[in-house]
């Protein structure tokens, strides 16, 4: 009888760098950049020598880094 995922059926908690830019609209390079001089701050886990980024980290940062433009023609007070 062959052996069954428990986990099959859940989402992932986390990702490849790969997958983390295709999520977040970046590419591979820039994620690779930041984890080296750190010029985004996106989070990553370091597991043995595999680098991953856990989806709520990326939800995380995702969120503190948006902005809503100004609505047109609001005052400038």
């Amino acid at each position: 009888m062959p052996l069954r995922n428990p986990f099959s059926n859940t989402d992932p908690l986390a990702v490849a760098p790969k997958a983390a830019a295709i999520l977040i609209g970046s590419t591979e390079s820039s994620l690779e950049k930041d984890r080296a001089v750190g010029h985004l701050g996106i989070p990553y886990v370091k597991a043995g020598k595999r680098v991953i980024y856990r989806l709520s980290d990326l939800d995380a940062w995702l969120t503190a880094n948006s902005t809503t433009p100004p609505k047109r023609g609001a005052s400038h007070e």
